[in-house]
């Protein structure tokens, strides 16, 4: 008697993977916040009704609303579109059982970095695949870095669909029983490479400088803010000065918060171990020039602010 084959066990199949509302649904976060500034935002703003308990805005709300509103509408529907129509032709192919079979080993192999950069691509006798985790995509696209089954020499079977928008997706991926990786292993392969990535990143010359760097620029921003606290307390829309005490012993105690989470942030990380000493001076350059960005930008809202208050002033 003949042996039966090995059955194959289903890891994917793409009408099991819910649409992926959320892509166009940022768009409506936008929305909401420009309806709010249309509605509410010229009651609120001082500069146009001298209200002492308003808000300072720079840009007028209005404007400001309709902008939001506009931007977010054509971003959701714009995202919407695409991605759901691709959606629906994809699960449509599926169900009408358009699409090819390839059955194989998984060859030439290259698993996707974590932090991403490139896809995971393999080769089924002569059929190419790539997908990653960092794209929008109704088809399978976990890669091994995190958490998919996907290995060199793996058993599987794949049913894919193609056309002239479409290369190489994968509509359902079905590994022999006897290879499937287990999940622990899977997990623990993927939190492997997180750690390396990690490692990778702190011991990176040009990363460590960036982020010594900004975490000295922070520190010396919320350091300014402490010292100069009332220019920043206007960006918060408070009325003054004179400021009622507790709206200045919270603000002033808020921003001294900032600094020492800032402080002790920067002094981890310094303590942290010893580096070349080009290093702590390319830190020194990113920092002076991202203070020098801060203070710039500061700048260029406190010109707009009394500009639009002169104009108002002037009517």
């Amino acid at each position: 008697m003949g042996h039966s084959p090995m059955p194959y066990e289903t890891v994917f199949e793409i009408t099991q993977k819910p649409y992926q509302w959320w892509w166009p649904a940022i768009g409506l976060v936008f929305l909401i916040i420009g309806v709010v500034f249309i509605r509410f935002g010229p009651r609120l703003d001082r500069n146009k009704n001298g209200n002492k308990f308003g808000l300072s805005f720079v840009i007028p709300p209005k404007p400001l609303g309709w902008f939001f509103v506009i931007f977010a509408s054509f971003w959701t529907l714009v995202a919407f579109s695409l991605t759901y129509s691709s959606y629906l032709k994809l699960v449509g192919a599926y169900r009408a059982g358009r699409y090819s079979v390839v059955e194989g080993t998984v060859e030439d192999f290259h698993p996707m970095p974590y932090e991403g950069h490139q896809s995971e691509c393999f080769r089924v006798q002569k059929e190419r695949f790539c997908y990653s985790d960092y794209e929008v995509s109704a088809t399978f696209n976990q890669s091994a870095s995190h958490g998919g089954p996907i290995r060199a020499g793996l058993p599987v079977r794949i049913a894919y669909y193609e056309d002239e928008d479409f290369q190489g997706q994968i509509l359902r991926l079905e590994v022999r029983a006897d290879s499937l990786p287990p999940e622990a292993e899977r997990s623990a392969y993927a939190r492997n490479e997180e750690l390396k990535w990690q490692h990778a990143i702190q011991n990176d010359p040009t990363s460590d400088a960036m982020e010594l760097g900004f975490l000295l620029a922070a520190f010396t921003w919320t350091l300014w803010w402490n010292i100069d606290w009332q220019r920043f307390i206007k960006f918060y829309g408070v009325n003054g000065p004179p400021y009622r005490r507790w709206i200045e012993v919270a603000f002033r105690g808020f921003v001294a918060l900032c600094s020492l989470g800032a402080a002790v942030q920067f002094w981890r990380e310094l303590s942290e171990r010893t580096r070349p000493p080009q290093v702590y001076w390319n830190a020194f350059l990113i920092a002076v020039v991202g203070f020098l960005v801060i203070v710039l930008m500061v700048k260029i809202v406190e010109w707009a602010a009394n500009r639009r208050r002169k104009v108002t002033v002037s009517r």
